[in-house]
């Protein structure tokens, strides 16, 4: 069981950014996305609601086909 002065101790990750960075990691390492909320809640403070709009964010990215880009090649 955790003491007082533990929980005193966790860090805050609150800015867009810095989750975004964050759940970027995780995936990379292969965290499941359903485990990624309590992973860092067992670290950190989080700000659940960014948390959630980060993770939605990120599964549009995925869910997006990518754009087709454009090639500027001299003529």
């Amino acid at each position: 069981m955790r003491s007082h002065s533990e929980d005193n101790l966790k860090l805050r990750l609150v800015e867009r950014a810095q989750l975004l960075i964050a759940v970027q990691k995780m995936l990379a390492h292969g965290i499941p996305e359903e485990m990624i909320p309590v992973r860092l809640a067992r670290a950190f403070y989080v700000d659940i609601d960014e948390l959630n709009a980060v993770l939605d964010m990120v599964k549009r990215m995925k869910e997006q086909p990518p754009a087709p880009r454009k090639s500027y090649k001299a003529a």
